[in-house]
């Protein structure tokens, strides 16, 4: 099952229980309808925010892992500031 987490502070109205940014959901790890996370998550909800969001850190992505990975690019130079022209002396 994916996990979530809480986006910001919020109370789920089917239990009452309140969450605060970055508490897993469902706090219990009970099982929810597909129907309601895509509710929580996409704010099309009663509070008309987005709730909840896939915690990627708890599951690797495996095509992540199977991409090549990026080649390593050199620091960039600062940039030398042209040469000034000597003041004229009169």
């Amino acid at each position: 099952m994916k996990k979530y987490i809480s986006c910001c502070t919020w109370r789920d109205l089917t239990d009452r229980h309140l969450y605060h940014e970055g508490d897993q959901f469902p706090f219990d790890g009970r099982e929810v309808k597909p129907e309601r996370l895509a509710e929580l998550e996409s704010g099309v909800n009663r509070a008309g925010l987005k709730l909840i969001k896939a915690d990627d850190a708890a599951e690797p992505d495996v095509q992540k892992a199977e991409t090549q990975p990026e080649p390593e690019q050199e620091p960039e130079k600062p940039k030398q500031k042209p040469a000034r022209k000597p003041a004229n002396k009169k």
